[in-house]
């Protein structure tokens, strides 16, 4: 999961790369508008994940003949989900990134609302396998969507042969052309013989109830990433208001970002699809080991962010500050080496910074995943929602008005606001009150051979 969440945040890596390169006014306004465009659609895919929650205790109590239903019913809601986010991407773009003001930040939020129903679907079929804890598919399958990305973004972007130059709209396309082969062939295999015939993946059904159940367990964390990353988008909004220094090293910084956090977002899902086999098997107490070992993969993880974000960051940050051509930021007669002198020391003291923020982060996904796991999840959405307009949010507004203040003091509020997430749940966790839920209490638990294994 950890490799398949790398490749996912290396196409975003890729396309903010490529845009770097092609100029970074469209760069920045590619951040601004992503983290805008991801706030709506992460909230809907983190909702039809769930179904990876009921997969993973039917599967651990094995119920094998209901799994292929939780996926079905969240599938049914990524397809309903078409028309919203068409809608969206014709009437909500202009409105937020106005073309005639935002010509760059409007065409990628739009694409990328267009295609997000792929995406959706995408994470609806994830769940049949990251429940089984059986994710090499996945991982394959995002991988290839990566290649494709990879070949399409400089074509798309830069235009070649009778292809156009389309910057930010080429980046969001090739993205979404991404998806659509790796959601293609995810559901060919989905509906695969072998899968029918132990899991009744072709049982095509609609079942309101039981969409009911997902959505109480699913739409709190769904809401709540929604949030969180609306308040990204916001926060970087605020950025780009004090100056393109803020909002230049900002976006440089988590474009780095999102390459480590895939750690600890395949983290999470690893510990959620083992945390709900054991919860539905009945075997609640192997779940402090899962703890144990994520603590040992987080401090050495830790390490590795030390080495590239601390010790030897000019490898990563050179690759957004080469093109002198590119770099049309700051004023048109300032010097290059001039304006890199000034920014390249910003962005080192930040990603000292967000090395700490990761490591937090890291954490509180293990936490969160067996919060999630137990369905918990209600908690997490109040928590949450409360620590990211009192402790970002607020803060960022505020500091808005001096825009004297070094950038760092915006990654200050990064690092407390991601302390403060992570002592709630670690309290949270620690009153044991998520061991008295379960997502099928009308199940019983059948612990069996394939479960203990």
């Amino acid at each position: 999961m950890m490799l398949t969440y790398l490749s996912t945040m290396f196409m975003i890596f890729v396309d903010r790369l490529f845009l770097s390169w092609y100029s970074t006014q469209t760069f920045n306004a590619a951040v601004q508008a992503g983290t805008m465009g991801w706030g709506f659609l992460v909230g809907v895919a983190t909702l039809v994940a769930m179904s990876e929650v009921f997969v993973a205790q039917y599967n651990g109590s094995g119920q094998f003949d209901k799994i292929s239903k939780p996926v079905w019913q969240m599938a049914w809601v990524g397809l309903f989900s078409t028309v919203f986010f068409v809608l969206a991407g014709i009437w909500v773009s202009p409105l937020i990134y106005p073309p005639e003001v935002a010509p760059h930040a409007y065409d990628y939020f739009r694409y990328i609302l267009y295609f997000g129903p792929a995406i959706i679907l995408i994470h609806a079929f994830n769940g049949f396998y990251v429940g089984r804890a059986t994710t090499k598919v996945i991982q394959w399958l995002t991988i290839l969507g990566n290649v494709v990305n990879v070949i399409l973004d400089p074509i798309f972007i830069f235009g070649w042969g009778p292809i156009p130059t389309m910057g930010a709209k080429g980046a969001a396309i090739a993205t979404g052309i991404g998806s659509l082969v790796q959601l293609f062939v995810l559901i060919s295999l989905f509906l695969s013989k072998k899968n029918h015939e132990r899991y009744a993946t072709r049982a095509l059904s609609f079942d309101f109830p039981l969409i009911v159940r997902l959505c109480k367990i699913g739409l709190p964390p769904a809401v709540f990433v929604s949030l969180e990353l609306l308040g990204w988008g916001i926060f970087y909004n605020l950025m780009a208001r004090i100056g393109p220094t803020h909002i230049f090293v900002a976006s440089v910084c988590q474009s780095i970002l999102l390459l480590f956090l895939a750690f600890g977002m395949g983290l999470e899902k690893g510990v959620i699809a083992l945390s709900g086999n054991f919860i539905g098997a009945g075997t609640i107490n192997k779940i402090k080991g899962i703890v144990r070992a994520s603590m040992i993969m987080i401090w050495s993880f830790t390490a590795l962010t030390v080495l590239f974000l601390i010790l030897f960051p000019d490898f990563i940050i050179r690759f957004f500050i080469n093109d002198p051509a590119a770099f049309d930021l700051f004023t048109t007669g300032a010097d290059f080496s001039t304006m890199i002198g000034e920014v390249t020391p910003l962005i080192k003291l930040c990603l000292v910074f967000v090395t700490f923020y990761i490591l937090f982060e890291n954490i509180r996904y293990v936490i969160s995943g067996i919060l999630t796991a137990a369905g918990d999840t209600l908690f997490l959405l109040l928590s949450g929602s409360l620590s990211l307009w009192f402790f970002l949010l607020v803060p960022a507004y505020v500091i808005s008005y001096f825009p004297e203040l070094s950038v760092s003091y915006s990654f200050f509020i990064w690092l407390v606001y991601s302390l403060v997430s992570l002592l709630i749940v670690v309290v949270r966790y620690s009153m044991n009150k998520w061991k008295s839920k379960t997502v099928i209490a009308e199940s019983t638990p059948i612990p069996t051979s394939e479960t203990q294994t």
